[in-house]
């Protein structure tokens, strides 16, 4: 008689504070940088989870993007990226472009595509422009593309 083997726990086998990672193009531009104050490694399902991480994408001759929360998730292939509780997206002013700043909670990102969404409550400022609604789809490589899916409203300044 065959005895059944158990799988492992959902157990760490490694873990790292001050965690950081650094993809890159093939011409070796930067791509893509997550950071976080503590990451662990599950050996079950070959995850991670991070504390405080921040995500930094990066465009050629753009401004950066950050993408900050309270936790996060990386699925074992790397292509999907849990970002939980409070999220808060920027990007610095460029030439005739006003900053950005995008806040949330949990947004899901798909690496390979550039493409994050939540069905949260979304508020996106740009200088003195507001927009607010529910849900967010959007690509974040240039040209960025941000959808808000309803109850959307929005203040406008003209000057």
């Amino acid at each position: 008689m065959e005895t059944p083997t158990a799988k492992p726990g959902h157990k760490i086998d490694y873990f790292l504070k001050d965690f950081e990672v650094l993809s890159m193009t093939l011409s070796g531009s930067k791509k893509l940088r997550i950071q976080a104050e503590h990451m662990q490694h599950f050996v079950d399902d070959d995850s991670t989870e991070l504390s405080k991480p921040v995500m930094t994408i990066y465009s050629p001759d753009k401004p950066d993007l950050h993408i900050n929360s309270e936790t996060g998730y990386i699925s074992s292939d790397g292509e999907l990226v849990l970002l939980n509780g409070a999220v808060n997206i920027k990007r610095n002013a460029l030439k005739n472009i006003a900053a950005m700043e995008v806040d949330t909670h949990n947004l899901r990102v798909q690496l390979p595509n550039d493409f994050a969404e939540t069905d949260e409550f979304v508020t996106i400022k740009s200088g003195a422009n507001t927009i607010e609604g529910i849900g967010l789809r959007a690509h974040f490589r240039e040209p960025i593309n941000i959808k808000i899916l309803d109850q959307v409203r929005g203040q406008h300044a003209i000057n």
